[in-house]
């Protein structure tokens, strides 16, 4: 197939996959971000508070966030960094602690759990039935103990939140530093 063939369906395919098109399914998705926080944009209190030490100035007023140039750009930068590696850190702890909020598929299972409870508390049940909804339960538990569990898929995509929150701080840490290597007043003023 030619680059232009290959060009042209993927094209077309991609207007096949533009997204949810109704209003619930937009609403579905606009928080997908919002689950735990570590993907959300950062508060921008705390940003402000981390720039005003990165800045060394306990006086910075909003105005002077919005300032021009590349000095508050890479401070606003390493200050929202920090923000998020501070984040995905306190996220990875509430989970390892059991404080995190379960998610929606445990929560799926856990009614799935109930339900079978109930059909079992039901007169009448044979006992091939019951010792069948007992497997079940089982294996739901095993379930639940494996989307919880350390390891499991949530706990490696909290480290991996984390990962990628200390690489972006590294980023924005070498632009800083490199910014104030190249002038020489700024070295004065961070001292």
């Amino acid at each position: 197939m030619t680059t232009d063939a290959r060009a042209a369906r993927n094209r077309t395919n991609a207007q096949k996959s533009t997204g949810p098109r109704t209003a619930a399914g937009k609403a579905s998705v606009a928080q997908n971000a919002r689950r735990h926080g570590v993907t959300a944009k950062p508060n921008p209190a705390s940003v402000a508070a981390w720039l005003r030490v990165i800045l060394d100035d306990p006086d910075l007023t909003p105005a002077d966030f919005l300032a021009e140039g590349d000095r508050m750009r890479l401070a606003l930068a390493l200050a929202e960094a920090e923000v998020k590696v501070c984040a995905a850190r306190a996220s990875l702890d509430r989970f390892e602690c059991g404080d995190e909020p379960t998610s929606e598929l445990t929560r799926d299972f856990q009614g799935g759990v109930e339900a079978i409870n109930d059909e079992l508390a039901q007169p009448g049940m044979t006992a091939h039935r019951y010792r069948a909804g007992l497997s079940l339960l089982k294996r739901i538990g095993r379930l639940i103990s494996a989307e919880t569990a350390p390891g499991a898929k949530r706990h490696r995509l909290f480290r991996r939140y984390l990962r990628e929150a200390r690489a972006q701080r590294k980023r924005a840490f070498q632009a800083w530093l490199t910014y104030l290597e190249e002038d020489p007043k700024e070295i004065w003023k961070a001292a």
